[in-house]
Formats: C-alpha cells, sequence, structure tokens
C-alpha cells in the first residue's frame, strides 16, 4: 500500500509519463494522479512507429488502465479533457476530476498566444499560465462551474487517500525539476512547482502515505533555449546528427516555423542532480535515453544485456548520489524498458493489443 511519485529531473523531457506507466503497471496501481500543471505537458510512448500521447491527463494508465484522478492543483481545459476520455474510451467511473481544480479557458489560451513574453520564453501557449494567474486573483471558473464536466466530479484527494490504503497508487507529475517556478532560472520557468511537495499537495495525498520517489534522468540532458546546463560540455548540432542523436521540440521556432532542436549535454552535472534528488526526496532514479551513451544496449530488456559501459554510467549515477538506478530506458519504442531487478511485466498479446487500439 501507499503511493509512488514519477518526477522530472533538469529540464524535462526524460520520458516520465513512460516511466510512470511501467511504474503503475509492475505495481498494480489502483489509479494514477496528477497534481500540478495544466494541459501543457506532452506524455507520450511510441508503439511502433506511432506516438501516442496526452497532454491533459497522466500517461501512467495506459498500460493497465487505472482509475485516474486529476487533483484540486492541476489546471484542466474542458476541451482536451474530454477529447482524451474520448480517445481511450475512459468512463466517467475511470476518470475524476476535483470539483476545484481551475479551468483553461479559450481567452486563457488566446492570451497567451497573443503575449510576448510567453513567446519569448518558448511557452507551449496552453493556456496553464493564465488559467493559474487567474486562480490567484479568484476569477477563474472552476470545474464545479463547467456542465460537461459535472459526471467527472469527484473529491479527489479523498479518493487518493482512501485507494493508499487499499493498494499502491501513483502520482505523475510534469515537466522537469529546473523548469518549476520556485527552482528555475526565472523567467525561463514554467507557471508552477513541480516538485514531489508540490505534486502530493496539489493531489491532496497525505504525505506519509508515499512510499517512493523516483526522478526521471535523462542519460545525455537535454534543454531548450538559453541558460546554463550545468559544468559540462554540449554536443554541436553537427555531432548530434553524425551520432543519431538528434531530439526536436514539441515547440515550433516561430521564426522558421520547425520544430527546435534540442541542446544536449555530453554528461550529467552531479551537482545539478544531487540538488534535484534533495528537492525532491528521491530515494530511486530511471535512467533514460540509455541507448544515446551506447547504442548497443538499443531496446533492451534484461539487465544482462547491459554493456560494461552503461553499467559503469549507472555506477557512477550510484556513487555521486547515493541513490539507486532502478530502471532504465533502452530505446524509443514503449517496451524498451529494464529494471536492475529485472521484475517488470512481460509484454503479453493482450498489452499489445490494448496500444494497438489508441492508435
Amino acid at each position: 500500500m501507499g503511493a509512488d511519485v514519477v518526477v522530472g529531473g533538469f529540464w524535462g523531457d526524460e520520458a516520465k509519463g513512460l516511466v510512470s506507466a511501467w511504474q503503475s503497471y509492475r505495481n498494480h496501481s489502483l489509479a494514477v494522479f496528477r497534481g500540478t500543471g495544466g494541459a501543457n505537458p506532452e506524455h507520450g510512448l511510441f508503439f511502433n512507429i506511432h506516438y501516442i500521447k496526452v497532454n491533459q491527463l497522466p500517461l501512467g494508465f495506459i498500460l493497465q488502465g487505472s482509475q485516474i484522478g486529476l487533483g484540486p492543483g492541476t489546471a484542466v481545459d474542458p476541451q482536451k479533457f474530454l477529447k482524451e476520455v474520448q480517445r481511450f474510451r475512459l468512463s466517467s467511473e475511470q476518470v475524476k476530476v476535483d470539483y476545484r481544480c481551475p479551468i483553461i479557458t479559450p481567452a486563457n489560451i488566446q492570451e497567451e498566444i497573443d503575449s510576448a513574453s510567453m513567446n519569448a520564453i518558448g511557452s507551449t501557449k496552453s493556456g496553464t499560465g493564465i488559467a493559474f494567474s487567474h486562480a490567484v486573483l479568484r476569477i477563474a471558473p472552476l470545474a464545479k462551474d463547467i456542465p460537461e464536466l459535472e459526471p467527472y466530479l469527484a473529491d479527489v484527494p479523498a479518493m487518493a487517500n482512501q485507494l493508499a490504503d487499499e493498494g499502491k497508487i501513483s502520482l505523475e507529475s510534469t515537466q522537469g525539476t529546473f523548469l518549476s517556478r520556485y527552482h528555475g532560472e526565472y523567467p525561463n520557468v514554467t507557471s508552477v512547482d513541480v516538485t514531489t511537495p508540490s505534486v502530493i499537495a496539489g493531489v491532496g495525498l497525505n504525505w506519509r502515505k508515499v512510499e517512493n520517489v523516483i526522478v526521471c534522468v535523462k542519460a545525455l540532458p537535454t534543454r531548450e533555449g538559453t541558460g546554463s546546463m550545468g559544468d559540462v560540455e554540449e554536443f554541436s548540432e553537427q555531432e548530434m546528427r553524425e551520432r543519431g542523436i538528434l531530439e526536436f521540440s514539441s515547440i515550433v521556432n516561430p521564426q522558421t516555423g520547425k520544430p527546435q532542436i534540442r541542446r544536449k549535454a555530453k554528461g550529467i552535472d552531479y551537482s545539478l542532480l544531487n540538488r534535484i534528488i534533495m528537492l525532491n526526496g528521491a530515494n530511486q532514479i530511471a535512467l533514460t535515453f540509455c541507448e544515446q551513451v551506447d547504442p548497443e544496449i538499443r531496446d533492451a530488456t534484461r539487465w544482462a544485456q547491459m554493456t560494461p559501459k552503461i553499467k559503469n554510467l549507472v555506477a557512477d549515477v550510484e556513487r555521486h548520489t547515493g541513490v539507486e538506478v532502478t530502471l532504465l530506458n533502452t530505446g524509443k519504442e514503449w517496451s524498451s524498458m529494464v529494471s536492475k531487478a529485472d521484475d517488470l511485466p512481460l509484454v503479453t498479446p493482450e498489452l499489445n493489443n490494448r496500444l494497438a487500439s489508441y492508435i
């Protein structure tokens, strides 16, 4: 019984949604909750060549159909919410929205689209930041005011605490620790805090019920826009192209009309990682995009398939942080995940059929 919290390290894009999905699946989580942010994150996984994503819901439900809860710390875009509910064939019994969630309106979205400051920081322009500012001013509509959401309304904190007493639950954060409005490089931050304490508070879960905090860390951290990546060298665009590790943002460059290329570090700044662990209280690390360090382990699913190069990287991370690396992501495909304990469930035909149905 109890809760696992999955949070992002560094500057996001570290596959926390995929990690949350696997963590929920192997623990048979009764429910997956979001407690911070709005409709701005993009959590997804690749099934064959198809990308299955969510913006409003947590992704942790997707492998087994857990219940879903959006805590009062989550801003809700009714249009995106209802679209995802329909896409994933979710019933009003399976997904619940706390009646106190602030609502993202079309006017909020348009205000961000028209905002020079939002364009300057590379905002996704989801309306989330404006919605939260209106909530602070006590002028935002709440979920209880939206007729279309009425079938989904619930007391989500009560739901989360009850289910945590009955079995395992998962909490899924958004974005990376250093994009937090509290802990990032202001003003190049998101509109809320995204670290463990705020996720717990945003769901309304009693903190004593938290069992594990898993921080997701890219083996080669990336960042969009300007700002330091710590005391490490960065790859040039040419180097990334030559190594086949170029990544593109979901944010389009307004000048070129093309997706931005993510900057990529050549290693991990451990002083920054230790700060991330301190801020989040992490007791486990999920190391992602490991195939970019050593292509030989691409799509591996067993610890015995890890090469000396990857095992040395894991040992370095554990030595510098004192925190165990328990999960490794080894490729683009959703099934490319390794547990050091080799305790992940097998990929079954039923599971493949479930994901295929979402294409």
